[in-house]
Order: structure tokens, then C-alpha cells, then sequence
């Protein structure tokens, strides 16, 4: 075939300048100008180690484009970087000289220029470049050969190698196969989602976003991870919505059932004073943070004080780095933040844990609780025989419920501070309204970790299946700008 190598090898890709809010597929005016729109060129044996941008786009290689009917041309090849202005002849590729052949638009061969050793001479010469030819195999060998010798000079960066422009309406015959985003620099995943939802609201089809690493040794390479793209939360509130329909009141090996099914949930207010995933000083005081536990079964028919914004685990069972500890349950909020551990005794000697009374069936917590009330109940154990008597308590609460019956009040034990990546975080909530404070979360753990925590909205009212939805256009990560921070906590978090 006798094609220039990147027909079939190396990758073809476009960094673009990050905070821009213009769609991703869109050239700049003077590319739309000159109809020629610059890319780099990776591979193993190109010594190009950092991109000046930190996110982008990743086109098809030349044969895949064109099968799939996306064919693209590309006009000329620089060494290295160009910056193009409006008026350079050629598109960009600067011909000086055989105008009349009108074919090749590259401008080095009619200077004579038609190997590395030529073409540094000239630039060394001239302190410019010319373009070799895009169309030759080995001229355009002879530009990655170039590079790599200015490269050893200390004098390159990335070479530029220019495409004709395409059709801006339609994006979809745009032969774009992927976005990337380099991870060498933290929080630039909300780029490329950005860039997603674009070409998601234009096409309907979700383009996928990878990882790009460039090692000590300057190799790039490229990996995949599912939990970066912006339609991951589908997967999410679809694993939430299963666990919250599955009734099963013990998990495989004997283990209670918060161990495998149902949904942990905990709100926790957001602010600029805290990050939401740590404990909070009232938590670590009463050796406890409060959480609710919802199941189909479970009777929760509101989320605690009203909901809001706060946090869902995954099942305690899941692999985690530090995996969290239940220490004990009550039926419907326990009273915690006025106990000096969250698990034991508030006023009553009828508040001490319920094993300690003997309590161990249906009848007799009915007959406790009918003395004590919410406030001063006792707590279950988090073995599977305590925590699914726990639910079925739960069952016996007249209707409609009294604010502190909504719900109930599952106690872990207090993690260590700022370790967001090591606990089974598994997505951010709200309910109602409160869309703002959980996309100020996601991007506080955007910016702290440079992972993506997908958004879900709960809403109790919902049909099971329901429950929890999740919506790209609620995800701040897909959006232009930064949102503003707000001042102060919620009540719930100074109390919590």
C-alpha cells in the first residue's frame, strides 16, 4: 500500500485549551479559515512526553474512518508545533513554490527539503519550518525523524500534523472515536465530560472517555475506566434500585442484610468549612455517624430532617480499601445526638441496647417502645436475627408517620478524615430542590480526588424501581463554569 504511517498506526489527537465553552467538534476561526485544523501525532518512538492541553479529542486511524464512512485527509505534517494566523497559503501548509500541481499542499519538497536532514538544515538555517508531505510515507517519516532530533535538542514539544475541516452541523460523520484526558493533571475528568454531553445532546450516542498517562520515560498510554463516563450513574441508580427491591433478610454465608442489599444512605449538608464524605466532630464525639437504611420491606417513607444533599455507600460487603463497621440500628430515628455514644444509653435505663434488656423478639420491643417512644428507644445489634427484627419494627408504626418514624437510624463507626477514595462512597444524593448542594459535592470531589461521583435524585414517593434516577443534566461535572460556593453548613451536619 505504501501509506503514510498514520493510515494504519500511532494516534491521531487534538488537545484543546481547558475552561473553553465551545463545542469540543467546533474549529477556531482562523482554522475554519484556512480549513485546516491542527492534531498531534502519538507513538512509541515519538518523543513527545506532555500535550499542552490536558483534555481533548481522539480521532479514527485513516483505513477505520473511511470504512466507516468518515474519511478524513490529512494536508501536511510540521515537526513541531504551529500556530497558524489567516492568509498562509495552502491551508496552513505555507507552499512557496509548484502552485500549478495543486496535489500535494505540503511546502518543504519544492525548497528542496525532502528528509530530516534537509529539513533541520532549513530550519536551522531559516528559524522556520516547512511542511513535509502527508502523502509520502517517507517524507512523513521524515517529520516524526525531525522531531525527534529537535526533541533531542530540548528544543520540541509536540509536532503538528494539519486535517482538513469537516462539517461542523453534523458531528456525527465527524470521525472523532474518543475523548481523552491526561491524568497527570488533577481534575481535568469534568473536560472531557463536558465535551460528552455535548456530543451526546447532538447525536445521541455517548463517546468513551479514556485515561492518558505519559511515564517517567515519557511513553503515553491509554486506559479505559467505565466510572469516568458521564452515563455510568444509569449503572449506578440501576444497582441502587435493585438493592432497594431486594427483600433477601440474610446475604450468602449468614451476614445481615445491610451486608449485600439495601441502600445506606446519609445526609450530610455541604460546605465550604467541611468536605461532606468526613465525619463529623458530633460523629466522632459519640463514636458514631448516622445513617438511614432503605429496602422496599424497610417502611422509610422520608429521607432524616427532610432530606437534602448527602452521601449513598455501597453494601458494607462491597471490596474497599477501608470498609465501614455497623455498630447498631434503631427503628426510626434514635434521639443520637443526645447520647454520649450513639449506640448506648440516653436517659431511661429502657434506652440501653437491646440485647442488654433481653429484647429479642417482635412483642417484647413493641411493649419498650410503647414506654420509651423514639426518643428514648433502644438500640439493635447488627447481626442478621437484630437488624432484620430491626425492619420488621419498623412495620408496626402507625400511619401516617411522626416525623422521627419516617425514617430510621443505622450508627457506623467514625472513619478516618479525608480519605474519600478508600470508603464505598457510591454516589451523591438529593432530594427536591437541593441540586445545587449536591453538585457542590461533586465538584469538591472532583477537585479533591479527580474522580467522577455520579448524582442521583431519591424520591421516597416514587414506585420501587424508581426510587433513584439519575440524570446527565444534573451532573455538574457536564457543565460550564464552576458553581458558586455556598457559606455555612446545614443544620443537619452542625448537629450530625
Amino acid at each position: 500500500m505504501n501509506k503514510p504511517a498514520y493510515y494504519c498506526s500511532g494516534v491521531l489527537l487534538r488537545p484543546l485549551r481547558s475552561g473553553s465553552a465551545d463545542v469540543f467538534w467546533q474549529p477556531q476561526p482562523v482554522e475554519t479559515a484556512l480549513g485546516s485544523v491542527p492534531f498531534t501525532y502519538l507513538r512509541r518512538d515519538v518523543a513527545i512526553s506532555s500535550l499542552p492541553s490536558s483534555a481533548g479529542f481522539i480521532f479514527m486511524d485513516t483505513l477505520t474512518a473511511a470504512g466507516q464512512g468518515k474519511p478524513f485527509d490529512v494536508r501536511c505534517a510540521y515537526p513541531l508545533d504551529v500556530t497558524l494566523t489567516e492568509g498562509v497559503a495552502d491551508h496552513g501548509c505555507a507552499l512557496s513554490a509548484n502552485l500549478a500541481q495543486n496535489v500535494d499542499p505540503s511546502s518543504c519538497a519544492p525548497l528542496g527539503v525532502t528528509d530530516a536532514p534537509t529539513w533541520l538544515a532549513y530550519y536551522a538555517a531559516q528559524g522556520k519550518q516547512c511542511s513535509l508531505s502527508a502523502l509520502d510515507a517517507r517524507q512523513f517519516k521524515s517529520s516524526l525523524e525531525a522531531h525527534n532530533a529537535v526533541a533531542e535538542m530540548g528544543g520540541a514539544n509536540i509536532n503538528a500534523m494539519l486535517v482538513t475541516a469537516w462539517d461542523v452541523v453534523h458531528p456525527e460523520t465527524v470521525p472523532v472515536q474518543a475523548l481523552f484526558y491526561d491524568i497527570g493533571h488533577g481534575g481535568q475528568l469534568s473536560q472531557p465530560q463536558r465535551y460528552q454531553k455535548q456530543y451526546f445532546d447532538a447525536t445521541g450516542q455517548w463517546l468513551p472517555i479514556l485515561r492518558l498517562f505519559f511515564a517517567e520515560d515519557g511513553q503515553a498510554s491509554f486506559g479505559y475506566d467505565v466510572k469516568d463516563q458521564l452515563d455510568y450513574g444509569y449503572q449506578v441508580a440501576g444497582r441502587l434500585n435493585a438493592r432497594y427491591t431486594d427483600t433477601a433478610p440474610q446475604c450468602p454465608g449468614g451476614d445481615a442484610s445491610l451486608y449485600c442489599n439495601g441502600v445506606v444512605i446519609r445526609v450530610t449538608g455541604y460546605g465550604t468549612a467541611f468536605h461532606s464524605w468526613n465525619p463529623s466532630p458530633g460523629a466522632i464525639a459519640r463514636n458514631g455517624v448516622a445513617f438511614s437504611y432503605l429496602r422496599v420491606d424497610g417502611d422509610v417513607t422520608a429521607i432524616a430532617y427532610a432530606g437534602g444533599v448527602g452521601l449513598i455507600m455501597r453494601e458494607l460487603a462491597a471490596p474497599v480499601q477501608t470498609p465501614l463497621t455497623a455498630r447498631c440500628i434503631y427503628p426510626s430515628d434514635g434521639a443520637t445526638d443526645a447520647r454520649a455514644d450513639r449506640c448506648g444509653i440516653r436517659d431511661s435505663d429502657l434506652s440501653r441496647p437491646c440485647a442488654d434488656l433481653g429484647i429479642t423478639t417482635l412483642d417484647a420491643w413493641r411493649a419498650n417502645y410503647a414506654i420509651t417512644t423514639w426518643s428514648q428507644q433502644c438500640s439493635f445489634d447488627v447481626d442478621q436475627a437484630a437488624f432484620q427484627l430491626s425492619l420488621e419494627a419498623r412495620a408496626t408504626f402507625p400511619k401516617p408517620h411522626i416525623r422521627q418514624e419516617s425514617w430510621n437510624e443505622l450508627i457506623i463507626t467514625p472513619w478516618r478524615q479525608d480519605i474519600p477514595t478508600q470508603i464505598p462512597i457510591e454516589a451523591i444524593f438529593y432530594t427536591g430542590a437541593k441540586l445545587p448542594g449536591a453538585q457542590y459535592i461533586q465538584q469538591d470531589y472532583l477537585a479533591t480526588t479527580g474522580r467522577f461521583l455520579p448524582i442521583v435524585h431519591v424520591d421516597m414517593n416514587a414506585p420501587p424501581g424508581q426510587i433513584f434516577t439519575y440524570a446527565p443534566n444534573d451532573q455538574a461535572t457536564s457543565l460550564f463554569g464552576d458553581l458558586p460556593a455556598p457559606s455555612g453548613a446545614t443544620f443537619y451536619e452542625r448537629l450530625n
